[in-house]
């Protein structure tokens, strides 16, 4: 590489076509005139021209000089922005700092990782560094289409909401209107019989009534427009606050794309030079730069949330007789998301048919665990996107019940017949890189992971479920409820609510779930005919619960409050004798594994 003189003013960069050969930085520096460089002093880190180089070792006899074809030929051009004379040549290690040579001497004078650039730049093109920011790019790029997608759908809903709930109220209002309407001509019917024996009073007492019913008509149809108005005017409120925090959001996402597209294109540029300090530049900027926005993205995925709602009228429960006294004929409700009914629509079969009881964990998007009872093992899908057939297995030394994740690469297991959990961290090709045994006691069976705690359920004589911290000691014991009664029989699983302030319990004896708060104060108990020997439980990001019936073969949604929303899946949707569920936040996918057959996956949406 070597550079001919252009302009080592503003208009010289280091991404110029014609920048061909190095220049003498003294005569640069000095006299303001570009001379090739001959050579290079490893002591001084400087490039000198041939005059330069003869000066240098008659003055500088013990410095090392290295000719033209020996000197170092990934340099640097870009100056320094403190030193507007003098061009960046280190990097400090240990500051994450470029450095001229006056920053060198005056600010890294300590440092022990200060390196010449061209010292680190060969073969970084291909380096592990670069391709980790490119994956971290596109990873992040990722996540925010993801979010853009979901706040598109949000936006339609929004609208869709709206008509609906509109269409609705109108829809109702003619239908009241028309039971008033067939009352009052039922009304002036029987009248006009009776006109014909005492025509003249009739007469009188119809007009009489008729003026009576039409201006009750009136109030009435006032009242229904003046509440129809009323609930446009809250959606319409809502509405306008809902799109302004998306819009806000997709402004927000679109900036955070820019920026990255843009550090994409310049490393991609850098890539196919051969200008490595340049390219190491750009990488460290980018990693910067990433590191500043994913903090920021994270936050545009929280809030990217609506409002829900809905509006119910009472009034054609009454008669038409009662219409008039009515006052007030529709209710609107804000509503959790988690009450808002989920669709499931099948989106394929995971190649795994167990004949035991299994436990499903998602460890991310891509990985899914399965603990397998009656064989000792643990199933490990390592990449969904890839296959959906083939896994790895690892045994384990007795039967496994329930998995729960703890962190990104470690999972807590139970295992009731050793009386402990078993921590397990993976590496990032999912081998196991550590395990750890805490003693828990004897026929231990769900477990969930919270806040740096463990909360774990027990079917011994006495069923009970415990916090624990990370080393087995017992926190809290929970075994009955506020008026002394037994709460469990056999609690088979349990999971931890959205914000991590109630303990789902799900009772396969008693074909119940229930509530509790973390200082065991029963908050909810789901027990309905259609819930037949519940299994394993999931909650997804907005707290609605999934839980499945292993003898009711199907799937309840229920809200935080653990009231019913829905039956989501059944046998027509392929569901028989499900046991382990397991929810995947940036998906939206349902997985069910089930007694007999494959791990089946739904994708779900809002109804």
């Amino acid at each position: 590489m070597a550079h001919s003189r252009i302009d080592l003013g503003a208009s010289f960069t280091q991404d110029s076509d014609e920048v061909q050969e190095m220049f003498c930085e003294h005569c640069d520096k000095h006299d303001k005139q570009y001379v090739p460089a001959e050579g290079f002093c490893e002591e001084c880190f400087e490039y000198l021209c041939g005059t330069c180089v003869k000066f240098h070792k008659r003055y500088m006899v013990s410095h090392t000089i290295k000719d033209k074809d020996n000197m170092p030929q990934d340099f640097c051009l870009e100056k320094c922005s403190v030193h507007q004379d003098e061009l960046v040549k280190f990097y400090c290690q240990a500051c994450k700092k470029f450095a001229c040579t006056d920053c060198k001497t005056q600010d890294h004078g300590n440092c022990s990782m200060v390196s010449h650039l061209p010292a680190l730049v060969p073969g970084i093109e291909n380096s592990q560094e670069i391709k980790e920011l490119n994956e971290n790019l596109d990873k992040l790029m990722k996540d925010l289409e993801h979010t853009e997608k979901h706040v598109n759908k949000n936006m339609k809903y929004v609208a869709s909401q709206e008509t609906k709930i509109l269409d609705m109220v109108m829809k109702k209002k003619k239908e009241i209107l028309s039971v008033f309407e067939n009352h009052q001509k039922e009304i002036i019917q029987n009248f006009e019989k009776e006109i014909e024996e005492t025509l003249q009073k009739l007469k009188e007492e119809k007009k009489e009534k008729i003026n009576k019913l039409q201006e009750n008509q009136r109030k009435l149809e006032k009242l229904l427009n003046d509440e129809e108005n009323e609930i446009k005017r809250k959606i319409e409120i809502i509405k306008k606050n809902d799109k302004k925090v998306l819009q806000t959001i997709i402004e927000e996402t679109t900036k955070m794309k820019t920026k990255l597209n843009s550090i994409a294109t310049e490393l991609v540029h850098h890539q196919g030079t051969d200008q490595r300090c340049q390219l190491f530049i750009a990488m460290k900027k980018g990693q910067e730069i990433t590191d500043q926005l994913k903090p920021d993205a994270d936050k545009q995925c929280k809030n990217n949330s609506i409002h829900y709602y809905k509006v119910e009228c009472k009034a054609l429960e009454q008669n038409a007789t009662n219409l008039q006294d009515c006052h007030k004929f529709f209710t609107y409700q804000e509503i959790h998301k988690s009450e808002v009914p989920r669709t499931a629509s099948y989106y394929t079969d995971i190649k795994f048919t167990s004949d035991s009881w299994s436990s499903l964990c998602l460890l991310t998007e891509k990985c899914l665990l399965v603990s397998y009872f009656n064989s000792s093992t643990l199933i490990i899908f390592k990449d969904l996107t890839v296959s959906t057939s083939s896994y790895d297995t690892i045994d384990l030394s007795s039967k496994p019940w329930a998995v729960a994740k703890v962190d990104n690469n470690k999972v807590a297991i139970t295992f009731p017949y050793l009386r402990i959990i078993r921590l397990i961290t993976f590496s990032k090709s999912m081998t196991v890189t550590n395990t750890e045994d805490i003693e828990v006691g004897k026929r231990c069976h769900g477990v969930a992971y919270s806040n740096n705690k463990l909360i774990v359920s027990y079917i011994d004589y006495l069923a009970t479920v415990k916090i624990l911290d990370m080393s087995g000691k017992v926190l809290k014991i929970f075994d009955k409820d506020q008026h002394g009664k037994y709460l469990f029989v056999n609690p088979y699983f349990l999971t931890i609510s959205a914000d991590n302030t109630v303990i789902y319990v799900s009772d396969y004896n008693k074909s119940c779930v229930i509530g509790l708060t973390f200082d065991g104060k029963v908050k909810a108990i789901y027990k309905v005919d259609q819930l037949k020997m519940p299994c394993q439980l999931t909650v997804d990001r907005s707290g609605a619960v999934f839980v499945g019936g292993h003898w009711s073969y199907n799937i309840h949604q229920l809200s935080t409050d653990l009231t019913k929303v829905k039956i989501l899946l059944d046998e027509e949707q392929g569901i028989n004798g499900p046991v382990g569920v397991a929810y995947c936040q940036n998906k939206n996918r349902l997985y069910v594994s089930q007694f007999a057959g494959n791990i089946k996956v739904y994708d779900l949406s809002l109804e």
